[in-house]
């Protein structure tokens, strides 16, 4: 698949303040690419200079193997759909989507049977001639993307479009993007928080903080390989259970417990000392009777398809378990064993994957 968007080292700054640093992200065409971090990582404003609506401070941005760090954002040819969906209110649903199309003076005919065409699709026949104002939150969505639809855009940049609804009319949502998206195959670069929404939606994602890229990887692989601990306590609802590890003699002291370390591990941890053990809540295995890691149950939560329990190990390092069957009775855990298949192994000084290959 070739690429369709390249950042080469590309940093960003207001001021002295460097809000991006040295960014380097190959988009490929037609992928959908999800931005996530926490306020403020830079995910919205890689998106604006995507747009041309913000200046590169220094790097290079390439689209289709163009130079486009100077160019003017009207001819970059980009569908975007804002946070606040950027609607006019005093305009009907069929002019707001129809508005951008008659400023690129197209003919009537293909105006008509473009509107139509994305009407139809967001199932928005029926409120073609209401003002936005007379709309729900789920339907001026609607709208936004239909607006953005009908550009028939090689590129589709969306901010946090799903932020302003419910969480059934976001699940929505999220599968009505991914079927437009697989009807027309633009180059899609969407940011969000919600790592929900970037675990359903991308094809990659690429984790942000503090301006700088943390990892780029499938949803499957950044659950499963956290490429260093900020991913791994990002990802995951609870996050992935960090643990502060010694290893040493073969041995693996692990929240006051000693664990023995399977020889295929052993050359991976030859050299670390210090260590940060990831396991992810479902990953424990809850035991009854002798257990690897010992634990007392401090707090459980129910949410009908799902147990979860809040532990304290021996050293005091809280973590949490997380089971679907409900029959089990947690409150009477020992602890917890693990497979070693499950587990990421982090440098305690740096924080990163000692396994993860890029």
């Amino acid at each position: 698949m070739e690429n369709s968007i390249v950042f080469t080292h590309v940093n960003k700054a207001y001021g002295n303040n460097l809000v991006v640093e040295d960014l380097n992200l190959e988009i490929r065409r037609g992928e959908r690419l999800i931005l996530l971090g926490p306020s403020g990582c830079g995910k919205t404003t890689t998106l604006r200079m995507i747009a041309g609506l913000e200046e590169i401070t220094s790097g290079e941005l390439y689209m289709e193997g163009r130079l486009v760090n100077k160019l003017e954002p009207g001819l970059r040819n980009i569908a975007m759909v804002f946070q606040s969906y950027a609607l006019f209110p005093h305009m009907t649903v069929w002019e707001n989507i129809t508005f951008g199309l008659r400023l690129q003076k197209l003919a009537e005919e293909e105006i008509n049977r473009r509107g139509e065409q994305a009407l139809e699709i967001l199932h928005l026949a029926d409120y073609k001639q209401k003002k936005t104002h007379e709309l729900s939150g789920g339907q001026k969505q609607r709208v936004a993307l239909c607006r953005a639809l009908v550009k028939h855009s090689p590129y589709f940049l969306l901010d946090e479009p799903l932020s302003n609804l419910d969480a059934q009319l976001r699940q929505q949502a999220r599968t009505e993007l991914v079927r437009l998206h697989e009807m027309f195959r633009p180059t899609m670069i969407y940011v969000t928080h919600d790592q929900i929404e970037a675990m359903t939606v991308a094809d990659r994602i690429v984790v942000m903080n503090k301006g700088k890229v943390q990892q780029i990887d499938t949803p499957e692989n950044i659950y499963r390989h956290p490429a260093n601990t900020f991913v791994a306590g990002f990802i995951g609802s609870p996050a992935m259970n960090l643990f502060q590890g010694t290893y040493a003699g073969g041995e693996l002291y692990l929240g006051g417990c000693i664990v023995s370390v399977p020889e295929e591990w052993k050359s991976l941890l030859a050299g670390h000392r210090d260590i940060c053990v990831g396991l992810r809540p479902e990953a424990c295995i809850p035991k009854f009777t002798e257990a690897m890691v010992n634990c007392t149950v401090e707090f459980m939560e129910n949410t009908g398809n799902l147990q979860t329990a809040s532990l304290r190990l021996p050293n005091g390092e809280g973590c949490f378990l997380q089971v679907s069957n409900l029959r089990v009775d947690l409150t009477q855990l020992v602890g917890f064993d693990f497979d070693w298949s499950n587990i990421s192994l982090f440098d305690a000084a740096t924080g990163m994957n000692i396994g993860y290959v890029r």
